[in-house]
């Protein structure tokens, strides 16, 4: 097999080590595409498992996914696991221009090259795209899309829809909101997802504010990568689809009071502001990929907490 990871950031570390885990002897090396804007490329060098190969480009370039892809050096079938995207809802808002720029224009640069070069795309998708609303739902890869508040988050549909126009091979790994320990984790709030983020804070004995206790889906960033690995298996059975990977539904709330606790266990304080009141409200989820979570949030938050408590 001859992979290409787009985005070697903090769900591209992890899939970078299981890729790693489960290579064959004759599988190619691992071609690994990125431009350091959130990941700066000493941190992932000191991370990165040996052989892989490194292009300095922006996906949104086509000569340099060119490069990319001609770094494979292969005939034999290319999997593209495409994570190279602006995450954060916020950013989106204050800098829309870097968003289209990485997510609109770099999704329909790496899309094309791939229905050229007939290669599988297994996108780094999101489960916000049924929207917010969720309340008292099952929700399966049939649910319709929701109501969609940022640029961030629409663009995992035209990414979806895009690759369903151009007839790619392709899967859509709708992944829940990611926390957990990873080979290279991100420390600057704005790249940070609430998880990760309130462990940070509780060990830099911030103040834990939940603005809306609303239910959401989660899984483990070693889950996610998980995820990515089985979607690829799956599109030798079908052109395009889509898989739910969001095995775990929590409130805000309490995913502040499982981080307050796990504070308390080790002899410090945290303190909650905000709705942080158990509402009740939840919804599941049914998903087409035989996923088997290895992590809980109460176990992937106990390595996230401490691995920000040492660096204090």
């Amino acid at each position: 097999m001859a992979t290409l990871l787009t985005g070697a950031g903090y769900i591209g570390a992890a899939l970078l080590d299981r890729l790693t885990e489960t290579a064959g002897r004759d599988d190619e090396p691992v071609v690994v595409l990125d431009n350091w804007y959130s990941t700066p490329r000493d941190a992932f060098l000191a991370a990165v498992p040996p052989g892989v190969k490194i292009i300095d480009g922006d996906v949104a370039e086509t000569a340099d996914v060119a490069r990319a892809f001609d770094a494979l050096s292969t005939t034999a079938p290319v999997t593209v696991f495409h994570l190279a995207a602006q995450p954060s809802a916020a950013m989106a808002v204050r800098e829309p221009g870097l968003t289209e720029h990485s997510n609109l224009v770099g999704a329909r640069v790496l899309l094309e090259a791939a229905t050229e070069r007939q290669a599988t795309v297994i996108f780094g998708g999101s489960f916000r795209v049924y929207g917010d609303d969720l309340a008292g739902l099952c929700v399966d890869e049939t649910t319709p899309y929701g109501r969609v508040g940022d640029l961030s988050h629409l663009s995992k549909i035209y990414v979806e829809q895009l690759a369903r126009m151009l007839g790619v091979r392709f899967a859509s790994v709708r992944l829940g909101v990611t926390y957990g320990l990873s080979p290279i984790m991100k420390t600057t709030p704005a790249f940070m997802t609430v998880p990760n983020l309130f462990c940070q804070r509780a060990a830099q004995g911030e103040v834990l504010r939940v603005l809306e206790d609303r239910p959401m889906a989660f899984i483990h960033v070693e889950d996610a990568a998980d995820a990515l690995l089985g979607a690829a298996h799956l599109t030798s059975n079908s052109t395009w689809q889509v898989v739910n990977a969001a095995p775990e539904v929590a409130s805000i709330g309490r995913v502040a009071r499982t981080v307050e606790r796990l504070v308390q266990q080790r002899g410090k304080h945290a303190r909650i502001e905000g709705a942080a009141a158990t509402s009740g409200a939840t919804f599941q989820v049914s998903s087409r990929l035989a996923l088997q979570p290895r992590h809980t949030l109460e176990s992937g938050l106990v390595d996230v907490l401490d691995y920000f408590l040492a660096r204090r």
